[in-house]
C-alpha cells in the first residue's frame, strides 16, 4: 500500500487499467446484446416494417372459346402496395396479390374491381383496399378459308 501512496505514477496507471477494462467489458457486452438480437427470431416478429411491393393480379379462368386474354397487358391500379408487418414475415415476400379475377364470361377487355389478399398473413396497410384491374381480351382471328 505504501507503494501506491508514494507513486503517482502507479496510480495514475491504475485508473487507466480501470477505464480500459470498463469500456472493453462495455463493448463485449453490446457485440453480444446485437448478436442476440439479430439470431433471434422472435425479436423479427416483435419489429415492425414497411415493403412496397409489386401487385399480382391472379386470374381463376379462361375466357370462352374463341377468345383470349392478352397477359402481358393485363393491369393494376396501384401497380404496387405498401405492406406494414412483423420484418421476419415480410423478408421473404416478394409480391401482393389480387383476388381472384373471373373472366369465364368476358368477351371484351374487363375492367373490375378487387379485392387485395393478404401477403404472408400482413393485413395491407392505406387506401384504397379494392384494386381496379383491366384484363384485355380480344376474339381470337380465324383464317379465312377459300
Amino acid at each position: 500500500m505504501k507503494l501506491f501512496n508514494e507513486s503517482w505514477i502507479l496510480r495514475a496507471s491504475a485508473l487507466l487499467f480501470a477505464v480500459l477494462t470498463y469500456f472493453y467489458i462495455h463493448n463485449e457486452l453490446n457485440t453480444l446484446e446485437k448478436q442476440k438480437k439479430s439470431s433471434d427470431p422472435s425479436y423479427k416478429l416483435i419489429k415492425l416494417t414497411a415493403k412496397v411491393l409489386p401487385l399480382k393480379v391472379r386470374l381463376a379462368t379462361a375466357p370462352p372459346d374463341g377468345y383470349r386474354v392478352l397477359a402481358d397487358k393485363v393491369s393494376s391500379k396501384p401497380s404496387q402496395v405498401m405492406v406494414i408487418g412483423p420484418e421476419a414475415l415480410l423478408e421473404s415476400a416478394s409480391s401482393a396479390e389480387t383476388a381472384i379475377v373471373d373472366i369465364s364470361e368476358s368477351t371484351k377487355t374487363a375492367v373490375k374491381q378487387i379485392p387485395l389478399e393478404s401477403v404472408a398473413g400482413i393485413h395491407l396497410a392505406g387506401d384504397p383496399y379494392a384494386i381496379e384491374v383491366t384484363v384485355p381480351i380480344e376474339e381470337i382471328k380465324k383464317p379465312e378459308s377459300k
